[in-house]
């Protein structure tokens, strides 16, 4: 059947009209707004059970009776006649409105259909569960009051639990909050006012009723387990303490099983539980909750603590002040002594003469680890070189010698200073030699420095100690013309290769036809002679 498409306007026609009629014959509505008829389960057992109340209104069309609203009730009862769900004796027709005045007026019928799903509202959450209350004031128990209305018994009994819950879940149900079915789970925190009011505190949805419910189920139960076994261990003359803060990690209380004795033994946690300074605290979740035995003061009882822990009983935190003092007047005494070693560095070797005793150590040590001369500060470089450091780009040999010797020099000490300040430093197996070179060319450690020095020289001991036990353990032999030599299986070792001081290139052979003087006569100058080193100090305008 068509969709009516007449626009014009009405004539006078027949007045609406009361009919029964057989759902099965209704027509449906081609332009009916609501798409999906939904679950009609709930609809069809309350038709079945007491019949449709609201009349349906149609309107006649090319001979038959086409639904303008009521679509749901209609296929509701046709699926109740067809399943045999209808009451018995009863006709099989619903009440219908019947509109000739629409007939024909497809903006009319529209116009009926958006009126009468608008004006309808269903009935709150608490409005139902009144209703229910008010049936079981007649009589009626739950198993009729859901026959009657086509609801579920456990729906029936959930709405009438809603009325004992107080405003506070009635209001969460009437705002969607709080579902019928959330209700059955609040119902075992009936007694405990505080508990419903967290649950249903500030709650968007009934997913956030159910995350609640578990957190306070999930209390009650390790309440009660912890309840149950506070019981167990006082009857057993066992103490329960408080769990304390910061527990287990940070505090003086700790688990008899994580203890020692002064011989290192572990206790017998049964034999101490009822001991006078030993208790038990009681900690899980879940239902997972168990006693553990603890000793309130392990080191007043001379114990000591097997498992990691941040806590410091009293005479440590003393121990570790003093400690902390003693560190820090320590390296301000390593500044000072920092400050007047800078000083005799420069008497040392601040002048061009001076510098050439370290010439050779400063080319090697630029060669081979170039890396280290980053460490050095200008201020010391301008000191011991007697100008700008800069001043390099354009100076000539002589000068640039003096420069790589102080650059070398306030590596050394930029490098001491680091490690003495306590910081971090891949150079630092070369502090104690170059103090020991210090000491050898006139300076007088200070008292800081030789408690330093001594606490590096054991250091630089152990370190050899560990080395010689690892070598003992690849199986390496030494040997003093040989060195170390082949393992036990026979491999020799890498030896790293140092070249002597002074190595030169050797020559290459003379021609049988050339002359030792043609030779020295075509060799090309020194372009860094000794002589040049002892030149005199420039001044500011020599440009070397």
């Amino acid at each position: 059947m068509t969709a009516p498409t007449k626009t014009r306007r009405a004539t006078k026609k027949s007045a609406p009209y009361l009919a029964q009629l057989d759902p099965r014959e209704l027509v449906a509505h081609p332009t009916n707004l609501r798409t999906q008829l939904g679950d009609l389960t709930e609809l069809r057992a309350s038709i079945a059970a007491s019949g449709v109340l609201q009349a349906l209104t149609v309107v006649p069309e090319d001979g038959g009776m086409r639904i303008v609203a009521g679509h749901r009730r209609a296929a509701a009862a046709a699926e109740a006649i067809e399943a045999g769900e209808w009451p018995d004796g009863t006709p099989t027709t619903v009440p219908c409105l019947v509109r000739p005045d629409m007939e024909g007026l497809a903006p009319a019928q529209v116009v009926a259909m958006l009126i009468e799903n608008d004006q309808r509202a269903d009935l709150t959450e608490s409005e139902r569960a009144n209703g229910y209350a008010q049936l079981e004031l007649f009589g009626l128990d739950v198993a009729e009051i859901a026959r009657r209305t086509g609801r579920s018994q456990k729906h029936v009994k959930s709405a009438l639990k809603l009325k004992t819950l107080g405003d506070v879940a009635a209001e969460a149900a009437d705002a969607g909050k709080l579902t019928l079915e959330d209700v059955a789970a609040l119902e075992q925190f009936e007694d405990d006012p505080k508990a419903m009011e967290r649950i249903l505190k500030g709650v968007e949805s009934g997913w956030g009723v159910r995350h609640r419910v578990q957190e306070e189920k999930r209390k009650r139960d390790d309440k009660s387990a912890t309840e149950q076994l506070t019981e167990e261990l006082t009857a057993a003359g066992v103490r329960v303490l408080k769990k304390p803060k910061d527990w287990p990690w940070n505090c003086q209380m700790a688990k008899v099983e994580d203890l020692a004795d002064a011989d290192d033994q572990p206790l017998d946690v049964e034999a101490l539980k009822t001991v006078e300074g030993f208790g038990a605290i009681i900690e899980g979740s879940y239902g997972n909750m168990r006693a553990v035995i603890v000793c309130e003061d392990p080191e007043a009882h001379g114990y000591k603590r097997t498992k990691w822990t941040q806590y410091k009983s009293p005479a440590q935190k003393v121990a570790e002040e003093l400690k902390k003092r003693e560190a820090e007047e320590r390296r301000q005494k390593l500044l000072d002594a920092g400050e007047v070693r800078r000083r005799f560095l420069v008497e040392k070797w601040g002048s061009a003469k001076a510098a050439k005793t370290l010439l050779v150590d400063a080319m090697r040590a630029a060669v081979v680890m170039p890396g280290f001369f980053d460490r050095c500060e200008e201020e010391l470089v301008a000191a011991l070189a007697g100008g700008d450091p800069r001043d390099g780009a354009t100076a000539g040999i002589d000068r640039l010698n003096r420069l790589l010797v102080a650059r070398f020099v306030a590596a050394h000490e930029g490098n001491t200073a680091t490690v003495a300040a306590g910081r971090y430093s891949n150079r630092e197996h070369l502090v104690l030699p170059w103090l020991d070179r210090l000491v050898a060319e006139g300076y007088e450690l200070s008292e800081a420095e030789q408690t330093w020095r001594d606490e590096l020289v054991e250091e630089e001991e152990e370190r050899r100690r560990a080395m010689e036990e690892e070598e003992a353990e690849q199986g390496l032999e030494y040997d003093e013309a040989e060195g170390y030599v082949e393992d036990v299986e026979g491999v020799r070792p890498i030896e790293d290769v140092h070249l002597p001081e002074g190595d030169v290139e050797p020559e290459e052979p003379l021609a049988e036809a050339e002359e030792p003087e043609a030779a020295e006569a075509d060799a090309e100058p020194d372009p860094c002679p000794e002589a040049d080193l002892d030149a005199a100090e420039p001044d500011a305008k020599d440009s070397e």
